[in-house]
């Protein structure tokens, strides 16, 4: 799988013209190979924008080329720079990011998460999340979102109504998220990061083996206390 990642800035005043060419580019797209997309707004600034493109199918390269070098799409895409692109700032980042596989089917598409302090939360998985290969994909007032490939994560400030309760990991719900680590090298250069930082190492006394004898993790909490575990399998 090969997903695309478009970010630009559109004209002012523009906003139904743009929205009239998300519905062409699917159609065309759609036509031409199995994708999903994805148009998303920065809440700070609505002339930015953020196209996220996923090749599903068997063969992502040649999807991609096909409509690379499709006539319609090429006419569409010089309407799109002269018409919505802002002028005076009429680049586009583009950005393709590989993940194995054939098919997406069955894989996380995304995990949102809401927190008490947006600030910390951000922060601290701004900084862990980078250290595995994510970067930034969107940031608003009341959240940001991280990708890697095809997967990404969301965190947003919880409603002041919603704060009374804090989280806990033992009730009904989500218990921990588990990330592949590159190698066992990778856990520890991490957990002496995390040490660095503060951050209390659970199960210290049985790491890094604390997931069992066959894995190498270590075991930690957001600043929510969400339990987060970084493994790297024997």
């Amino acid at each position: 799988m090969i997903t695309r990642i478009y970010r630009y800035k559109i004209r002012e005043g523009c906003e139904e013209k743009y929205l009239r060419m998300q519905e062409r580019v699917l159609t065309l797209y759609r036509r031409l190979a199995e994708v999903d997309v994805l148009f998303l707004r920065d809440e700070k600034d609505s002339t930015r924008r953020t196209e996220v493109v996923r090749f599903l199918g068997i063969d992502p390269v040649e999807d991609i080329r096909r409509i690379d070098t499709d006539p319609l799409i090429m006419q569409l895409f010089a309407e799109f720079s002269s018409d919505i692109l802002d002028p005076q700032n009429p680049q586009i980042e583009e950005e393709n990011c590989v993940s194995e596989g054939l098919s997406a089917t069955g894989r996380l598409h995304h995990v949102e998460i809401y927190c008490s302090d947006l600030k910390k939360t951000a922060e601290f998985w701004g900084w862990f999340l980078s250290e595995l290969g994510y970067h930034e994909l969107q940031k608003w007032p009341s959240g940001i979102s991280f990708i890697l490939a095809d997967t990404y994560l969301v965190f947003v400030q919880a409603d002041a109504k919603h704060l009374a309760t804090p989280f806990h990991r033992c009730r009904p719900g989500l218990n921990h998220l588990a990330f592949h680590a590159a190698s066992r090298r990778q856990v520890d250069e991490i957990t002496e990061k995390l040490r660095e930082r503060g951050v209390v190492i659970l199960y210290a006394d049985r790491h890094p083996h604390a997931g069992g004898p066959d894995s190498y993790a270590v075991f930690f909490e957001d600043p929510e206390r969400l339990k987060v575990e970084l493994t790297c399998s024997l």
